[in-house]
């Protein structure tokens, strides 16, 4: 009998939570500092970068903490708040235009370390679950515990396809290309056709399994 929705995507958090810990664990352990090694004095322009943010930060919360003061004091009074919004709206502008000037050395050599960051964790994961998902026959540690077994035409092609491409690769590729936003789009209208799919269709199949021919079943493993 081919599985459902909840035991499938259960499987699944499993599996990428296995991958995003061992990514996590390089980068803590090596992955962080080759990646810093490539930015010239990265701890001193790191240093300076989070102070101005700290400042920042702290100048915007005495700011906030004026206004609400300011909006106490006028007690109701409509002409008193809308004076004090416009003080605070005023001041806070003139903050954000001295933090663009203030953090704008920093965001030659520190932009593409965040980038990179990310693309380590969004890259890496992608690969890493590439390998184990092919190297395990799709017989993943998630699947094991929540009792799945893959039928059909399983192969390392399908396999990759019906794991990565289909699954995940596309998603990235276009959260990349557009914006994320349109990636989080794109994933929650994929859950909802997995789960009217495998929940309202005879055959409990996604559109990437009918694709690779491939079912996803519940089964036991004795082993």
């Amino acid at each position: 009998m081919n599985a459902g929705f909840f035991r499938r995507a259960f499987s699944s958090l499993l599996d990428a939570s296995i991958m995003i810990l061992v990514l996590y664990l390089s980068f803590i352990l090596g992955g962080r500092t080759i990646l810093r090694n490539q930015v010239e004095n990265f701890d001193e322009v790191f240093a300076a970068y989070n102070q101005v943010v700290d400042e920042y930060n702290a100048s915007l919360s005495t700011l906030y903490e004026e206004y609400t003061a300011a909006i106490e004091l006028a007690d109701g009074d409509k002409a008193l708040e809308a004076a004090a919004k416009t003080v605070y709206d005023e001041a806070k502008a003139a903050l954000d235009a001295q933090q663009l000037l203030d953090i704008d050395p920093y965001d030659a050599p520190l932009t593409p370390y965040f980038l990179n960051c990310i693309f380590y964790f969004v890259f890496g994961f992608i690969i890493l679950l590439s390998i184990y998902t092919v190297v395990l026959k799709g017989m993943t540690l998630g699947r094991r515990l929540m009792q799945l077994k893959l039928e059909g035409s399983v192969n390392p092609i399908t396999l990759f396809l019906h794991d990565i491409i289909l699954k995940y690769f596309f998603i990235v590729t276009i959260s990349f290309i557009w914006t994320p936003y349109v990636g989080l789009l794109l994933v929650g209208l994929s859950l909802i056709a997995d789960v009217i799919l495998i929940n309202f269709s005879r055959k409990k199949l996604t559109l990437r399994d009918m694709l690779t021919k491939i079912s996803i079943v519940k089964t036991g493993y004795g082993y």
